[in-house]
């Protein structure tokens, strides 16, 4: 099933949503699940070791994974072990985000966010993982996409938006995907246009990141040999490529 089919049926009820965690996640989840493999005889399968893999064909697990990967890691050390397990993360490129009032039910017209995500954004969950990422078995894929994010309005201030909750993030449309295997493919990691040697500040700037979420991706890097230290300028480490 190709994406743009997969996102329609699931907007319109023609595939059924499952209960796998909150509300926000259910339409990617499935959307992504149908678009990899849309065999459900494939879908969430009870293997030999008690785990319940998303997609399981006969050989590979895939696991789609819409949030963090903190809770996946004891799954994937059981897994690993039997397995060829594909874990596919969504990373946003572009946001469109509409208003839905809590009174009345009625959104506003999508307007598209002004930040721009990049493969960059997926280094910040393999953290929670990272002493399964130079396994054989296991290939991270991320895929980078457009969605629209509809938030109830049911906060504080500027019309409630402060403080507003997440109603659902619907997949628009695929633009790219990363498999991440081998050390060298980490390097598409690194945003485009930083100097031959940075520090961890220009990283943030460039990737827009910042706090734990810049040092999880810049701990795989250098986990990952993508980059390394060579020098403090002042307080700060400069970073280079390897």
């Amino acid at each position: 099933m190709n994406f743009n089919e997969a996102c329609t049926r699931v907007r319109e009820g023609d595939i059924p949503t499952q209960s796998i965690g909150v509300l926000k996640e259910k339409p990617l989840h499935a959307t992504l699940k149908w678009w990899l493999d849309d065999n459900p005889d494939h879908h969430e399968i009870t293997l030999p070791c008690g785990k319940v893999a998303d997609i399981y064909d006969g050989t590979t697990v895939t696991e789609v994974q819409t949030g963090s990967f903190s809770p996946l890691r004891k799954k994937l050390e059981t897994l690993l072990d039997t397995y060829p397990v594909t874990v596919v993360h969504p990373v946003v490129r572009r946001k469109y985000l509409s208003w839905i009032d809590p009174d009345t039910g009625e959104a506003t017209p999508a307007r598209r966010s002004p930040r721009v995500g990049s493969f960059a954004d997926g280094g910040k969950q393999l953290i929670y993982i990272l002493p399964l990422l130079g396994h054989p078995n296991l290939t991270v894929r991320l895929v980078l996409l457009d969605a629209e994010e509809q938030r109830i309005a049911d906060g504080w201030g500027n019309g409630g938006k402060r403080g507003s909750h997440r109603a659902v993030l619907l997949p628009i449309s695929v633009e790219d995907t990363l498999d991440l295997r081998c050390p060298a493919d980490y390097a598409a990691l690194i945003p485009a246009g930083l100097p031959a040697a940075f520090t961890a500040a220009q990283f943030g700037k460039a990737a827009k990141q910042q706090g734990r979420n810049l040092n999880g991706t810049l701990k795989v890097l250098l986990d990952r040999g993508v980059i390394t230290r060579t020098e403090k300028e002042g307080n700060a480490w400069v970073y280079a490529r390897v």
